[in-house]
């Protein structure tokens, strides 16, 4: 709430509004609470930004019960309180108190273990500038002072202890808008074709609202193509070229933009300005300090950049290491299953507790995601993998004969029956029975399933001999069982009898990443004997942008018309329209983290690339864009 009041204060005062900026201020202070000192630190600014005695002295009541603290806030109300003491010409009292605070500040940091921090390293620039302007030593024009070589170095320094990109940034943009006594600050990073804004902040630390419409993009431009710094200062300003009239259209009184150079072209700018008309930028010391400072920024931000490329790099080797670890434990352990994906390693631990056991299991999944696999995996690997493994498709067999098929019938139960037969339960006894497609079994088999399951017997259709069965029942269906019973379409008990240890396989639209594996299995054994295809460039990346409705039974059968082409190299052409025209956008269904990556995509490229543009197209700010791209690996 603070931070907008102040910059729509400061935005006032660009304007040359001060009294109305004064009057924002001071009608948010008395209710803002904990935020009142950044109200009155924005307010002092303001009074002693207009130089007059009475706002001078104003100022000084703001400041005097701020500094008195030990926070953020009061040591910035002490820094303002010198600049006051310093534009009223008691330079002495204003080094005091820069001294005091600089001293206190630093045992502050001693007591606590931490380093220079930047604020001391403007206090301890600022003392050694009033010291040199009290012995009346200042430099020639075009030397650099010896406070300002102190906070270049203290600036190296502290730059040389960040890796992160984005820190490294906002150091660069607080310490050049404080050394350049500039009101707002900006740094750009190129695009190639254009620019996008990566930071930009007030002269108190607030963030800029949309800094694409507080500068002259002209003026940016031109430095990012000529490679040299530009100052303009109020002469410059209120001339007649585009750069010009923008910044007068803003009310602006000095600009300074310097590029940030890698060593070849600029990978940037940073960009200064202020609206008071006092000493402009081009002031020949301060703009060759801004211009070397610039250059301590450039090797900083590569640094950083090539730090964070390694580090993604050892992310992505250890990924696969680790995927490469995973995948010798599922051929280990579960050989018949494919897939290393996060989904993929869920169904292995789940195994790991379902296998060892005798218990019913409920298998749930779409079709085709390879529920009798699991199945036949968890009778093979599991205790009783020395009895039979039977397996029947409810939904495939009819009513009047699934009894039968599952029961067994005695001779004469029915016209044609000769002899007795046994049925699956009898011929799974110690062993596994598979009951794919459980969910459609009519009422009154579930009542009859139930009944096996609940006394371990049953008797032959037509028969009256109980016959003793133990038989470890595993179901399958790709129906919501839970909703079925809520509707009274499925017996909540034998759910809960059929369901005592549950595996979820996943849709292969929630492991997209284990689709080059799948393939990679797939077409050598589809192939039967002969050489498979290679594939071209681009169509795995097609295979993984498509949905797979149907999910590993769907890429099985896209794999088989490919090998009936009997073509050397798989060309995109050569997929089915759906897949191919399928532009490698996702429908709904994914999971959160696949539609957050696409969501981001989308909008990078509406944005053409521009960072800054697709944080507003997301709705989003854009540290928070920049940390879901550090999440997502781009």
């Amino acid at each position: 709430m603070a931070s907008r009041i102040v910059e729509e204060a400061y935005a006032l005062a660009l304007l040359g509004r001060h009294d109305e900026a004064l009057r924002v201020l001071e009608a948010a202070s008395p209710g803002a609470g904990p935020e009142a000192a950044a109200l009155d630190l924005a307010r002092a600014r303001l009074l002693a930004a207009r130089g007059r005695s009475e706002d001078l002295a104003l100022a000084r009541q703001v400041l005097s019960p701020l500094a008195g603290g030990s926070d953020e806030h009061s040591w910035l109300a002490r820094v303002e309180l010198a600049r006051v003491a310093r534009r009223e010409g008691r330079l002495r009292e204003a080094a005091e108190i820069l001294r005091d605070a600089l001293a206190e500040l630093r045992r502050a940091a001693h007591a606590h273990g931490e380093g220079v921090s930047p604020l001391a390293s403007v206090l301890s620039a600022e003392v050694s500038a009033l010291q040199e302007e009290s012995a009346r030593t200042e430099p020639a024009e075009e030397d650099l002072a010896p406070a300002a070589l102190v906070r270049l170095v203290e600036f190296g320094r502290s730059l040389a202890r960040e890796t992160d990109p984005d820190r490294v940034l906002r150091l660069v943009l607080h310490q050049a808008v404080e050394l350049a006594g500039a009101e707002r600050g900006f740094v750009v990073l190129s695009t190639g074709a254009d620019f996008e804004f990566v930071a930009a902040v007030n002269l108190d630390r607030s963030e800029v609202e949309q800094p694409a419409f507080e500068v002259s993009r002209t003026l940016i431009r031109a430095v990012l193509a000529a490679g040299r710094p530009l100052f303009l200062g109020v002469r410059e300003i209120e001339g007649g070229q585009p750069a010009s009239r923008s910044l007068r259209d803003l009310g602006i009184g000095s600009v300074a933009c310097v590029p940030i150079s890698g060593g070849h072209a600029p990978i940037g700018a940073l960009y200064l300005d202020r609206r008071s008309r006092g000493e402009p930028f081009s002031q020949r010391a301060l703009a060759r300090l801004l211009e070397l400072f610039a250059g301590q920024a450039a090797a900083a931000i590569e640094n950083a950049r090539a730090h964070r490329s390694v580090a993604r790099a050892l992310e992505t080797a250890e990924a696969t290491i680790r995927r490469h670890q995973l995948e010798q434990v599922r051929r280990t352990h579960y050989d018949q299953l494919v897939g290393v994906s996060d989904a993929m390693q869920a169904v292995y631990r789940a195994l790991d507790r379902i296998v060892p056991t005798e218990m019913p299991v409920l298998i749930l999944g779409e079709t085709g995601t390879g529920k009798d696999v699991a199945a036949r995996m968890i009778h093979e690997k599991g205790p009783r993998r020395g009895g039979e493994f039977v397996a029947v498709n409810c939904a495939a067999v009819p009513e009047s004969l699934l009894e039968s098929e599952l029961f067994g019938h005695a001779r004469g139960a029915f016209t044609g029956a000769d002899r007795s037969v046994p049925g699956l339960f009898e011929l799974a006894h110690r062993g596994t029975l598979f009951l794919d497609e459980v969910g459609d079994m009519s009422p009154r088999m579930q009542a009859d399933l139930l009944r096996v399951l609940d006394r371990g017997e049953m008797r032959r259709l037509g028969g009256r001999e109980t016959i003793q069965v133990d038989v470890r029942v595993v179901a399958a269906t790709h129906r919501d069982l839970q909703e079925m019973v809520r509707h009274g379409e499925f017996r909540h008990d034998l759910y809960f009898r059929l369901g005592v240890l549950t595996l979820r396989l996943p849709p292969l639209r929630d492991r997209v990443e284990d689709i080059p594996l799948l393939v990679e299995r797939l077409l050598p054994r589809l192939a039967s004997g002969r050489p498979a295809p290679r594939l071209a460039p681009g169509v795995l990346e097609r295979l993984m942008g498509y949905d797979w409705p149907g999910n590993v039974r769907e890429l099985e059968n896209v794999l088989r018309q490919l090998l009936v082409l009997g073509v050397d190299a798989v060309e995109e052409l050569h997929l089915p329209p759906e897949i191919r025209d399928s532009s490698r956008r996702r429908r709904p269904g994914g999971t959160l983290r696949q539609a957050e990556a696409e969501a981001v995509r989308r909008a990078l490229e509406e944005a053409g690339g521009s960072k800054a543009r697709a944080a507003r197209i997301l709705g989003i700010d854009r540290k928070t864009l920049y940390a879901k791209l550090r999440k997502l690996g781009r």
